[in-house]
């Protein structure tokens, strides 16, 4: 039996409160970044080829990100973090995790020249990729200063430590814009939920500035994977058959960005299961599953994908309460005007139709 939880998430009743817990942070993690917004794309061809289509969209999905960036999700990190209330009492692990978390971002300067590279002649993705890279140096930078503000770490140790992983370089794990936007779908979603759980972490120490820290950047995050995600949907919507077949690809060659540059790589992944943040064990259940899930994609497309057959029809079946809940719930929220049923939501400029969040 599904309900739904006071944030408007499909949630179990059989589940115990720790799963529904669990639940409630990957539901968070899917949909905090999406600001209540609709996402459109093309009822048919209005100008163009479906390459100009997708441009159209790609940039008007970056003006909405900037947009709801400027006005509601834009941080300092001398003012808004507590670092007055950095804790003694963090464990050495939890350091050990947000250096490990600190080298992952000290590659973007690979991540930002070698995807805008290949973007470069999307406007939407390539303005999109120079707002990503803002936002991401914050993230390297508040990390690095939490360590030192801890005491957990020296600026010789971290300028040491920046000096080995700088030597490697990171390359595109795929040579095509389609499925580069599916991959940094599944990696933002990966690396929101690793800082949430880190952030859990934190807040059980009792770090008030790690935990403030780390929900800036999971906000973050999250609004990369939606931005991510309203791409890829509409690569579906416009080239399903090509979009399905790269989904599966991608899933099935996927790993975190940079693991195999960074030293000791193996015994910090280890540390990083073991404490409950991420791992391998994760990956079906909190990542693809409800990647595909919350891609809205039909039970055949699920099939396709490479899901097997009962997981693809528990899915798909989840999928449809939810999207049935969601519309009895849109409905309600409906008024009249001049005696007859009419939805709140003003239509929109382009002649464009909305495709189930």
């Amino acid at each position: 039996m599904s309900t739904f939880d006071p944030d408007n998430h499909v949630t179990d009743s059989s589940l115990s409160l720790a799963e529904r817990d669990e639940q409630r942070v990957l539901e968070r993690t899917l949909t905090g970044g999406r600001a209540g917004e609709p996402e459109f794309v093309p009822v048919a061809p209005w100008r163009g080829s479906v390459n100009a289509q997708v441009e159209e969209i790609f940039f008007e999905n970056f003006l909405k990100y900037f947009k709801n960036a400027e006005q509601k999700r834009r941080w300092n990190i001398e003012t808004d973090i507590p670092w007055d209330k950095t804790s003694e009492n963090s464990t050495e692990l939890t350091a050990q995790i947000v250096e490990s978390f600190t080298a992952v971002e000290m590659y973007l300067p690979d991540y930002t020249h070698k995807i805008m590279e290949l973007v470069r002649r999307s406007r939407g993705r390539a303005w999109f990729q120079a707002n990503w890279g803002f936002e991401e140096s914050k993230h390297s930078l508040v990390l690095e200063e939490w360590l030192i503000r801890s005491g957990k770490r020296t600026e010789e140790q971290m300028r040491e430590f920046e000096n080995q992983l700088l030597g490697a370089e990171w390359q595109l794990p795929f040579d095509s814009p389609r499925q580069m936007i599916i991959y940094t779908m599944i990696q933002e979603l990966a690396t929101g939920i690793n800082y949430t759980n880190l952030r859990r972490r934190a807040e059980a120490e009792g770090d008030e500035a790690l935990a403030r820290t780390l929900r800036w950047v999971s906000a973050d995050e999250s609004a990369h994977y939606n931005f991510f995600r309203k791409g890829v949907k509409t690569y579906l919507a416009l080239q399903p058959e090509e979009t399905i077949n790269d989904i599966k690809f991608v899933f099935d060659h996927f790993a975190m960005p940079a693991h195999a540059l960074i030293p000791e790589w193996q015994q910090r992944g280890e540390a990083i299961e073991a404490a409950g943040i991420y791992g391998p064990k994760m990956y079906l259940a909190k990542i693809r599953r409800p990647i595909l899930e919350d891609l809205n994609i039909t039970r055949q497309q699920l099939k396709q994908a490479g899901l097997p057959i009962p997981e693809a029809d528990e899915s798909a079946d989840r999928t449809d309460a939810h999207t049935a809940e969601m519309a009895d719930r849109a409905a309600n929220r409906a008024h009249f005007v001049g005696g007859r049923l009419a939805p709140i939501a003003p239509p929109h400029r382009r002649r464009i139709m909305t495709l189930g969040a």
